[in-house]
């Protein structure tokens, strides 16, 4: 079973003996991680977590419940100091459509609230694959105080009992939480499925998040060999400088997501790095784009700041179909980079990250290094439409209908759509537009870049584009994926 001490034990072995040089384990080897002592909260002002579902989440045969987390963690100096944070935990209702892997996510708090990027950008695939997921406070300035959108601030009663010591003790807390998902104290956090059900715990964190993951793998686990094998692999997303040599010696898994944004030209071939570790750089990708932006505004934004209630599965449905445009369509927000982003689909290469670490983790066999950027005198080089060369190639980048402006206002970027008359002139009729794209698609399917239901997904948006050329909209003969590739 996994997470069990024996695991650990054997897993730090492997650390230690790995990191340095040793004449005798360390007496960490005879601890274990602690597990905390998971509550509910009470109702509160509100009634609800702040930051839950946006939308109903039954019709897809998920239920969310938000937990309070309580213990005493370590920081790095081995001072210690009690804390009670907040989990939101999402998982199936159904315990035969559970897959046995929870996935943490490491919330952003980059603009001083929290921001759940990875799940947002993964969850049509995390729910069709029955993952569960789970919203981790695990930094102070998620849980209090300013702005108004922090838990203590947003609903003070059903707060009240927060308490975060600083993040000197974060990597324990988040360590903690993993503890708790396979040896449960007070409330089980996987509710009628149980912690026995769990065999795999995943950690994804994206910008600020990543930053601290980075650091998680490179400083805290050497340095705690008992934490090792408690999370069984990391998807680092978009830290920022992008340090590539972090995870050299990692003991867990770890595979690396990178945007224009973080683009280095640093001559480093990532097959030489470390056998846990996987480079994935997603050309045209913003660090914060469109799909994100858009579910913000229109999602979250309405639920926290107006108490909206919860969308139906009809209007989420519509609000995905909005937030999923890659260019094809033309929205007013394509240009608004601070609200929105650029649509180059990263949330398409997010679900095959997530999915190829989990695959990893239950199979032993990593997925392929994708390619990397291609740089001109040290800078992103560009193909004739001001697209980004080189790296894992989305079909929208290959068969574009607009420019990714993907790195202007740092975070998050622009789509420039071409006109119709530029668009008609590139591909002259839909239907070779689309032949084109299907092309690209299968093979993106093909490598592992892309899941064959994204790829349905992409296919039936890339239908509606012939709007673009003066057609009517009718519809597209059925796409159907291709057979994918052994990364896969």
């Amino acid at each position: 079973m996994r997470g069990s001490r024996t695991f650990r034990l054997i897993a730090a072995v492997l650390v230690v003996v790995g990191a340095a040089t040793v004449t005798s384990l360390p007496s960490a080897l005879g601890a274990e991680v602690p597990s905390p002592t998971l509550s509910e909260p009470p109702d509160g002002v509100k009634g609800h977590p702040l930051w839950d579902s946006y939308y109903d989440l039954a019709p897809f045969g998920y239920e969310e419940q938000e937990l309070f987390v309580s213990g005493t963690a370590q920081a790095a100096d081995g001072t210690t100091a009690p804390y009670t944070t907040r989990v939101i935990v999402t998982r199936p209702t159904d315990p035969t459509e559970f897959n046995g892997t929870v996935l943490l996510d490491w919330v952003n708090v980059t603009a001083q609230f929290e921001n759940a990027v990875d799940t947002m950008l993964t969850r049509p695939m995390l729910m069709r694959e029955g993952f569960a997921y789970v919203h981790v406070s695990a930094q102070e300035a998620g849980v209090c105080c300013a702005p108004v959108l922090t838990p203590k601030m947003w609903d003070p009663v059903r707060y009240a009992a927060l308490n975060h010591p600083g993040d000197d003790y974060a990597f324990d807390i988040f360590t903690q939480v993993a503890r708790a998902f396979e040896a449960p104290l007070g409330v089980d956090p996987m509710g009628g499925l149980g912690a026995s059900s769990v065999h795999t715990i995943l950690a994804a964190g994206q910008s600020q998040s990543a930053n601290r993951l980075s650091d998680y793998v490179e400083t805290w686990l050497p340095a705690h060999p008992e934490a090792v094998g408690v999370i069984d692999g990391i998807l680092v997303h978009g830290n920022v400088p992008g340090d590539k040599e972090f995870v050299k010696g990692s003991p867990i898994p770890v595979l690396h997501l990178l945007s224009d944004y973080e683009a280095q030209d640093d001559g480093v071939d990532p097959a030489t790095v470390d056998p846990n570790y996987r480079l994935w750089e997603i050309a045209g990708a913003s660090h914060s784009d469109f799909f994100i932006g858009y579910q913000s505004e229109f999602g979250h934004g309405p639920r926290v700041l107006g108490g909206a209630p919860k969308q139906t599965e009809a209007q989420f449905d519509d609000l995905m179909t909005a937030a999923g445009n890659y260019g094809e369509v033309i929205h007013p927000m394509l240009a608004t980079c601070t609200l929105a982003g650029a649509t180059l689909p990263m949330r398409y290469a997010a679900s095959a990250a997530v999915h190829q670490l989990n695959g990893w983790i239950a199979t032993g066999t990593a997925p392929p290094n994708g390619p990397r950027f291609a740089f001109t005198d040290g800078a992103l080089a560009v193909d004739e439409h001001g697209n980004t060369l080189g790296g894992i190639r989305m079909p929208p980048i290959d068969v574009p209908v607009a420019e990714y402006v993907s790195t202007v206002c740092q975070l998050g970027g622009i789509t420039v759509p071409f006109s119709d008359v530029e668009i008609q002139g590139l591909y002259e009729t839909h239907a070779a537009y689309y032949a084109l794209m299907l092309q690209r698609t299968d093979q993106a399917v093909a490598d592992g870049w892309l899941l064959p239901e994204d790829a349905i997904d992409l296919m039936r948006r890339a239908c509606t584009a012939k709007t673009r050329f003066g057609e009517a909209q009718t519809e597209c003969p059925t796409y159907v994926p291709p057979a994918v590739g052994a990364g896969s």
